[in-house]
Order: structure tokens, then sequence, then C-alpha cells
């Protein structure tokens, strides 16, 4: 066998092998997302509950709340200089 022909040879092997991967990858990437709508189909995903659920009925506001806006927005006014 002379070198042109294993070079070749090299060449064959690493095509076939890189194309393999690629469509193997490829594939799975078609099963996952395929799933994923499976999953969503039969069981759509819950809405999150906000952490602090605020009353609006009454008007009274959390006075802990107010500061950490309050020391949110100072906070970002005094970075943005």
């Amino acid at each position: 066998m002379s070198v042109t022909e294993e070079l070749i040879r090299g060449l064959e092997l690493t095509l076939t092998g890189m194309v393999t991967v690629f469509v193997l990858l490829v594939f799975m990437v078609l099963v996952i997302q395929g799933m994923s709508k499976l999953a969503h189909h039969l069981q759509p995903p819950k809405r999150q509950q906000p952490l602090y659920q605020h009353d609006a009925s009454s008007g009274a506001l959390d006075p802990t709340l107010v500061s950490a806006i309050g020391a949110a927005i100072h906070r970002y006014r005094n970075n943005r200089r």
C-alpha cells in the first residue's frame, strides 16, 4: 500500500466517522425535541405562583416591601453615576 492510498483511506475513514456522528447528533436532537413536545402535550407546565401576594383591596402596603423597593432605587441611582 502506497502513502497516497493510505492517506485516501484515512480521509475516507475520517469523513465516514464525522458523518456518522453528525447524523446521530441530529437524530438525538430531533428525538429530544419530540419527547419535549409530547411531554408538554400530555401535561402542560404549571404556572408559578408569585412569591409575594399583595391584597390590593386593603390599600395597606407592607413596610418591608416599601423599604426594599426604596433601597433598590437608591442603589440603582447611585450606581448609575
